[in-house]
C-alpha cells in the first residue's frame, strides 16, 4: 500500500487532522519528516481534508557545520515547495549544564518548547511529527527493559500534547532566525495557546522501509543524522545491535508482536479513561435531565451486559419499569459504534436515545398527562 494512502486511513480513521485546519510539520530534515512533509502535501489536496500546511526546524547546535546544512536543507526544501518555514537555534550543550539535564533531555524539552511557540506564530492547529511505526516498536523494547507498568506499553501514541508538564521554561534560550519578523508574528496571532496545540503521528502505522521506499519513489533527497549510528545511545543499540538480534535468534514477528502489545496497551488505557468519562457522565445526571456517554475512540463498543447496567442504573434513578430486550441492547450498542454517524434510537419506557457527534445522550420522555 503507497504511504499516502496508509496516512490518509490513518487521518481519517483516527481524526488526526480535521478538515482546514492548519498543520505545522516539525521538519528535521530526515527522511522521516521529509517523508512526511512531501505525503501530507499530496494529501492537502483531497477534497475531504483540504487541510494548509507550514513547517518548523530547530538546529539544536550539537552537529556544528552538519546542523547548518541540515537548516540549509530545509529551508530550499520549503521554497520549492512553496511551504512557510520558521527557524530557529537553540544550544543545547550550555542549555545541558544550566539545567544539569542529559543533552538529549535538554534537546527534547528545546524542542518541545520551539513547536509549541512555532505553532502559535504560525496559527497552526497541530503539530505532525514524524514517528513511525519502528520508531512506537522501540519505545516499548526500551520501555520494557527499564520496566514500566501497562500504559508505559504504549510506546509512542498517535497523539498528544505538544507543550511538556512540570518542565522548564527554555523559551529564552530559543534564538529564532528573523526573529522580529516572528516577534511581529506572535503579536498579531490569534492562535490557540500552546497548551491546546496537540501533536499527531499521521506515520505512526508505516515502517521505516515504507518510508524510504516513498522517498525513493519520489526521488527526494534528505539529510542524515550520523549520531544515529552510534550504538553507545540506548535507543540506536536497541534499534541496530537488539532487534535483528531478537528477529534471527528469537522470532521472526518480533516487530510485529511488539506492535500488537503496543496496541493493546493503547486500547486497554483508552478504555480505562472512557469508563472514567462515564462515571463523570453519571455524576452529572442529577443536574441534567439526561445522561451523556462518551463514545470509545478506540477499540469496540461496549458490551451488551455493560449498556444494561448502565439501564439499570438509570431505572433507579429515573424510576422506570420496563425491561429492556437483547434486541433492545444491541441497536442501542450500535450508536456507539466509532464510525457511526447521527442516529435515533427510541426504547421501552419512554426513554431515547440519539447519537450526537463523539458521544450517545439517552433522555427519558415523561408520558403524557390524561
Amino acid at each position: 500500500m503507497r504511504l499516502p494512502i496508509r496516512v490518509a486511513t490513518a487521518i481519517r480513521g483516527r481524526q488526526l487532522i480535521e478538515p482546514k485546519q492548519r498543520v505545522l510539520i516539525a521538519l528535521s530534515g530526515g527522511p522521516d519528516s521529509v517523508a512526511l512533509l512531501h505525503c501530507l502535501l499530496e494529501l492537502a489536496l483531497k477534497r475531504d481534508l483540504k487541510f494548509s500546511i507550514c513547517a518548523a526546524h530547530l538546529n539544536h547546535g550539537l552537529r556544528g557545520t552538519n546542523a547548518d546544512e541540515d537548516e540549509e536543507f530545509c529551508r530550499r526544501l520549503c521554497v520549492r515547495k512553496g511551504v512557510e518555514l520558521v527557524r530557529a537555534y537553540v544550544d543545547t550543550p550550555a542549555l545541558s549544564s544550566a539545567l544539569k539535564r542529559s543533552k538529549e533531555e535538554s534537546a527534547r524539552i528545546a524542542r518541545h518548547a520551539f513547536l509549541a511557540q512555532a505553532a502559535a506564530h504560525l496559527r497552526a492547529d497541530c503539530v505532525a511529527v514524524a514517528h513511525h511505526a519502528d520508531d512506537r516498536i522501540e519505545t516499548v523494547l526500551y520501555r520494557l527493559c527499564r520496566g514500566t507498568g501497562l500504559s508505559g506499553l504504549q510506546g509512542i501514541g498517535w497523539n498528544g500534547p505538544v507543550a511538556l508538564q512540570n518542565e522548564p521554561d527554555v523559551s529564552a534560550w530559543i534564538k529564532w532566525r528573523d526573529g522580529k519578523r516572528a516577534k511581529r508574528r506572535k503579536k498579531r496571532s490569534t492562535a490557540l495557546p500552546p497548551a491546546q496545540i496537540g501533536v499527531v503521528r499521521p506515520l505512526l502505522g508505516c515502517t521505516r522501509k515504507a518510508v524510504l521506499e516513498y522517498l525513493e519513489s519520489k526521488r527526494q533527497s534528505y539529510c542524515t543524522d550520523e549520531t544515529n549510528f552510534d550504538v553507545y545511545i540506548p535507543r540506536n543499540a536497541i534499534r541496530k545491535l537488539v532487534l535483528p538480534l531478537l528477529e534471527e535468534k528469537v522470532h521472526p514477528g518480533t516487530r510485529a508482536a511488539l506492535w500488537r502489545l503496543a496496541e493493546e496497551a493503547e486500547i486497554h488505557a483508552e478504555k480505562r479513561a472512557w469508563r472514567r468519562e462515564w462515571l463523570t457522565a453519571f455524576a452529572n445526571v442529577g443536574r441534567h435531565p439526561y445522561l451523556e456517554l462518551p463514545v470509545p475512540r478506540l477499540g469496540s463498543p461496549p458490551a451488551t451486559d455493560e449498556l444494561k447496567d448502565v439501564l439499570d442504573v438509570l431505572k433507579h434513578m429515573w424510576d422506570f419499569g420496563a425491561e429492556l430486550s437483547q434486541r433492545h441492547l444491541l441497536a442501542l450498542r450500535k450508536l456507539f459504534n466509532p464510525t457511526s454517524g447521527p442516529k435515533q434510537l427510541q426504547l421501552p419506557s419512554g426513554l431515547f436515545a440519539e447519537r450526537r457527534g463523539r458521544s450517545v445522550v439517552i433522555r427519558r420522555i415523561p408520558p403524557k398527562a390524561p
